[in-house]
């Protein structure tokens, strides 16, 4: 354990090096220098107050990440196994741990790449608004990389690294950036990767779709995704496990769909409160409080569903695609007990930025026909 003087000393180095290479023409992006002082404070307060312990605060996916560093690559280099590929996360573990050799503490090193990630994905947003012709403004970040992304930058885990893989793969005009976001995505979250390819081939297959079937197609769409991705959740454990393929049981019973809403909108605890595990040691009060702090996670799917159902023959094949990738990945996700709102960030970004444009659009839309 190094001491916090130590510690708050690497953390500014770091946030100065970020702040150099993000600076135009010598000057700052007030996003990015506000994210950056916050991100040096929390991280200097986090550690002062838990010391080695950090990596137990709010998940211990960051002590499976301090072993990586810390065990299994210094005695087992780095395997080449089917396994160790996609469950080592190497995008993110490996750039740490070769910087770490210089002196730099490993997982402050990774906390400074889920910040980097951040970063990446406000110029990603930035350019995706920008493209479709609107001028980026201070609202739109906040539904793209709210508060939750700038939480999670605090702590040393993956979900803003795969927030911008899977955001690059879908939102990204560049076909090199798709393919370097797709296997991004591959090697940190399988099975979301797949999602994706599903959705974009049901947003293909219903880019025509006209507006009276809208409602139907996109319900009778919604249950037989979900229906595919439970199913591909047990082919998918049937190659990676080995064990007897079986189908999938209770799909369409009260508690799934409850769960379904649940997953969209943030509020996963609430379906967790009359079982056995325990995801969040807090109660139901301070987990909704904290829903008002963190406002992006539900927010921002509403405001999707409400463009979504806003036919628009411009953005529509997107916004299914999207949509169609959450249903297919609740499928797969339905069927464990993992059930936590880091999964939905890589949605966040995408339904997030879709909105944007859904809604802008609209307004240019009025505007027009005012004029």
């Amino acid at each position: 354990m190094i001491s916090l003087t130590s510690y708050a000393a690497q953390t500014i180095l770091l946030a100065g090096i970020l702040l150099v290479f993000t600076g135009r023409k010598q000057k700052i992006d007030a996003f990015i220098g506000i994210v950056v002082a916050f991100w040096v404070i929390a991280v200097i307060y986090i550690y002062s107050r838990y010391g080695a312990e950090q990596i137990n605060f709010y998940s211990n996916d960051q002590a499976f990440h301090w072993r990586l560093l810390n065990y299994y690559l210094p005695n087992e280099g780095i395997p080449l196994r089917m396994e160790a590929v996609l469950s080592w996360r190497y995008p993110v573990i490996l750039p740490a741990y070769y910087i770490s050799k210089v002196g730099l503490d490993g997982i402050l090193l990774l906390k400074f790449s889920q910040l980097v990630y951040l970063v990446l994905i406000y110029r990603l947003g930035r350019r995706f608004i920008s493209r479709n012709g609107i001028i980026p403004r201070w609202w739109h970040v906040a539904l793209f990389c709210g508060p939750i992304f700038i939480f999670m930058s605090t702590l040393a885990l993956r979900d803003i690294a795969i927030a911008f893989f899977a955001a690059s793969f879908m939102l990204e005009s560049n076909y090199s950036m798709r393919i370097v976001g797709l296997i991004g995505t591959l090697l940190l979250r399988p099975h979301l990767a797949v999602a994706m390819i599903v959705g974009l081939g049901i947003g293909y297959l219903m880019k025509n779709i006209k507006p009276k079937f809208l409602i139907p197609v996109i319900s009778i769409g919604t249950l037989l995704t979900y229906t595919f991705g439970s199913i591909m959740y047990f082919v998918g454990a049937t190659f990676k496990d080995k064990i007897p393929f079986r189908l999938a049981t209770d799909l369409f019973n009260q508690a799934k769909f409850i769960r379904l809403a649940a997953n969209l909108f943030g509020l996963q605890f609430l379906t967790l409160l009359n079982t056995e595990y325990k995801a969040v040691d807090a109660s139901v009060s301070s987990l909704l409080l904290a829903r008002l702090v963190f406002f992006d996670t539900f927010l921002t799917p509403l405001l999707f569903l409400i463009v979504l159902f806003s036919f628009s023959r411009k953005w529509g094949q997107l916004r299914l695609s999207v949509f169609f990738t959450f249903t297919f990945f609740y499928g797969l996700v339905s069927q464990t007990d993992w059930n936590s709102s880091r999964q939905n960030m890589p949605f966040f970004v995408m339904m997030g930025l879709v909105a944007i444009v859904g809604i802008e659009a609209r307004k240019a839309s009025r505007e027009e026909l005012v004029a």
